[in-house]
């Protein structure tokens, strides 16, 4: 939790498609780069995100392309 916030909240960012850049090894392995974390933190875009109350009404999010999933199986 170097940057104040949880893995939990981290897992409902990367559900929504919003968050820092990540790798997912596993269906149960995600893992993020510090390059990526410090940028990601650092970009005033994503200042609502950070704040302790977000926007309701699901207006933000990261730049685009700065979530990278990996394939389900069915996808291939």
């Amino acid at each position: 939790m170097q940057y104040g916030i949880s893995a939990t909240q981290l897992r409902q960012w990367r559900r929504r498609g919003i968050g820092p850049e990540y790798f997912q090894f596993t269906a149960r392995t995600v893992s993020y780069a510090d390059d990526y974390l410090r940028d990601w933190f650092n970009d005033p875009e994503n200042a609502g995100l950070l704040a302790e109350d977000p926007p309701a009404d699901g207006q933000a999010s990261c730049r685009d392309g700065r979530v990278r999933r990996s394939r389900r199986r069915d996808d291939r």
